[in-house]
Parts: structure tokens; sequence; C-alpha cells
């Protein structure tokens, strides 16, 4: 009986062997070994979340963590996103906080300072990472030298502040330029102030706007 159970036992562990070595030995003549807790299933490797590869090397922290940028895409576990958006998923409109309406003084140096008026900021909708300012400088209240058309401003990514890029909103020789920021330390008194530089021909204007949010 102990002559038929030794072979039956060696058969056994040869088998289980050889099993275990085809398994490795399916990619060509390199054995290959599962790895980061990856099983072999009929000769192929079975990896675990955040794995992959034929032999489970390859880490993916974007899947292992879960990570799920909502306006951007993922890479080595953080959100890249997309323009205009920002926050740890990409979930934030960087604009989005400046948006309203507000009432707001102006000065203009040497023109007189005016006040009561009201300034919207909204979406520029062919660019994500813009806003439109109406009634800055507006030939409403500065009727020689203001603008017809809405001002157009970039907001910063992780940023309280937005940029007024040089442009000539009415097409003429009268520019804009200068920046603005936001205080949102006390939400029940939002503000907004704006130092602004007006061109018209060969006069310079240095302007400052205060708003507060209605």
């Amino acid at each position: 009986m102990k002559r038929l159970l030794a072979p039956l036992l060696v058969a056994l562990i040869s088998i289980t062997t050889v099993s275990c070595d085809e398994c490795i030995g399916m990619f060509g003549k390199e054995k290959v070994q599962c790895n980061n807790g990856g099983t072999c299933n009929d000769g192929e490797c079975d990896c675990l979340k955040g794995y992959s590869g034929p032999s489970c090397d390859s880490l993916d922290l974007c899947e292992l963590n879960d990570v799920d940028c909502v306006f951007g895409l993922c890479v080595n576990g953080d959100c890249n996103c997309q323009d205009g958006y920002e926050g740890q998923l990409c979930e934030i409109e960087t604009r989005e906080k400046f948006l309203g309406s507000y009432t707001i003084s102006e000065y203009c140096d040497p023109l007189d300072t005016l006040v009561g008026h009201t300034m919207v900021i909204d979406r520029d909708l062919l660019d994500p990472t813009r806003i439109t300012l109406s009634n800055v400088f507006n030939a409403n209240q500065f009727p020689i030298e203001g603008f017809f058309s809405k001002v157009e401003a970039r907001a910063q990514k992780s940023s309280m502040k937005f940029t007024i890029f040089g442009q000539n909103p009415d097409d003429n020789d009268r520019s804009i330029s200068g920046s603005g920021e936001i205080d949102m330390a006390d939400t029940n008194n939002i503000t907004i102030t704006i130092d602004y530089t007006i061109t018209n021909g060969n006069k310079t204007y240095s302007c400052r706007l205060d708003a507060e949010k209605q």
C-alpha cells in the first residue's frame, strides 16, 4: 500500500507543479508571475483593482483611488482640469464666484465720480475662462469717452482675481486694460474692486471701480 501511495503523491505534486508552470509560462518563453496580488486563471493574470498588464505590474492610481474628474482628466491619481474649472475633482467653475449684479461707483482721473449704477457680470458663452462686464466705463455714464459694448475679462484659475486684457470693446481708438479682485470674506457683503486704464487717442484715464453685490 505504501508503495502505491508514494508514486501517487509524486504524481499529484508533479501535476500541481506543471499546472502552475503552464499558467505562469503562457506568455512566450519567459515565465510570467502574477504580481501585486494578482492570480493566475487559465493562463492569464487576473489583476486586482488598479493594476493591469500581463503580470499585473502596471499601476493606475486613478482607478485604484476611484478618482472621477468632473470636468477634467485623471493622470497619475490627480485631475488635470479643463480650461475654466478648478478644484480637486475639477468640480468648480472658476468664474462662477464673480457672476451677478453689482451696485458700483466709478472714478476716472480727471473725470467725474459716478455712483449708483449697476454692473452685471455674466459668462462669456464662447470661452469658459472669460466673463463679460456690462456698464464698465459705459457710454451711459461717460457719454463722450465711454464704451457702448461690454468689457471682457479672464478669470484666473484658483484665484479671486480676473484680468481685463487689452481690448477695444467698440472696435475704435478707445481701449481698456486692468484687473479686478473679489472679496468674499463676508458672505453678506461681497465686493469687487477693479483698477483699469482707458486710452482714447492721446488721452489716458486711470480709473477705479468699487462694487457691492446686490
